[in-house]
C-alpha cells in the first residue's frame, strides 16, 4: 500500500466532505469531530457522487436516496429512502487509510 498526499490539513473543513483523488482512485475526504477518514467518493447502491451528501455524526448521507453510511467502517447504517420504493444497499463503502505528516493528510491506495 502506498499513501499519497490528497490534502493539507487546512484543506478539510469540519463536517464537510471533500472530492480528492489518490493513485487514480476518486475518493471522499471528511473531517468529523477532529479525526479524518476517507471512502470512495461515489454511493455502491446507485453510483451518486457523496461529496455532495452531508455528514450526520460520523456518517456520510447520500444526497440522492438518504442512505446513510460509517465513514470510519465503510457499513451501511440506514437503507435508502425514497418515496414509495423499498431499496437495500447490497454493499457498504471502501474505506481507506487515512494519516497526517506535517500539514498534508495522506490516504493508502
Amino acid at each position: 500500500m502506498e499513501f499519497m498526499k490528497v490534502a493539507s490539513v487546512a484543506d478539510v473543513a469540519e463536517g464537510k466532505p471533500l472530492a480528492v483523488e489518490a493513485g487514480g482512485h476518486k475518493l471522499l475526504l471528511a473531517k468529523v469531530d477532529g479525526a479524518l477518514y476517507a471512502t470512495q467518493r461515489k454511493c455502491p447502491h446507485l453510483g451518486f457522487i457523496l461529496c455532495r451528501g452531508r455528514i450526520e455524526d460520523r456518517a456520510i448521507v447520500c444526497p440522492l436516496h438518504k442512505a446513510r453510511f460509517d465513514l470510519a467502517t465503510g457499513q451501511v447504517e440506514r437503507d435508502p429512502r425514497l418515496w414509495i420504493i423499498g431499496m437495500t444497499v447490497k454493499s457498504g463503502l471502501q474505506t481507506y487509510p487515512v494519516r497526517v505528516e506535517g500539514g498534508d493528510v495522506l490516504i493508502g491506495v
